[in-house]
């Protein structure tokens, strides 16, 4: 799942209290609490440990959660190791409560190859190409393509399994 469906998304609690969310924190690389605004403007907190997710819907159990944590903000800038901006971050993908990629525009780094804070900065432990992945003259891995599971894969179907991780050297 990615957090941006939460963003806006209605929320409503086993007893009927009913808002959207504004904000999604995490501490660290867990999803922590939802930041939610009821009806009149007035501001609650949702622990994610008591939210379901249900044919997209957002039920949550009530309780006195505390925010922890630091806000998750979509748009911010993003840049390589040595400085080269590689766009605006798009998106955050979780599974179950821990956040696992950050979504680049149609790029995809581990939330382990980068630095959240006022930027996003992708670390020089990313393996990222640093050329072309060409087959019979034809491209099929785009410089700059971050080095996935799903693109090694890629490549291994290709037979360009050799090459793809020699060009991120």
């Amino acid at each position: 799942m990615k957090i941006s469906m939460f963003y806006g998304k209605n929320i409503i609690s086993r007893s009927g209290m009913n808002g959207y969310v504004i904000c999604v924190y995490a501490e660290g690389l867990k999803l922590c609490s939802l930041v939610c605004a009821d009806e009149n403007e007035k501001k609650f907190e949702v622990d994610f440990k008591n939210l379901t997710v249900t044919k997209g819907k957002l039920i949550f159990k009530e309780s006195k959660p505390q925010i922890c944590g630091q806000p998750l903000r979509l748009g911010k800038p993003v840049f390589d190791y040595e400085g080269n901006y590689l766009g605006k971050l798009t998106d955050l993908s979780f599974e179950k409560d821990e956040l696992t990629f950050a979504h680049v525009g149609k790029c995809k780094f581990s939330v382990n190859d980068i630095v959240l804070g006022d930027a996003v900065i992708v670390k020089n432990s990313a393996r990222i190409l640093k050329s072309n992945v060409k087959k019979n003259g034809r491209v099929i891995i785009k410089r700059g393509t971050p080095l996935t599971p799903d693109i090694i894969l890629k490549a291994q179907k290709q037979g360009e399994y050799v090459q793809t991780n020699l060009k991120t050297i």
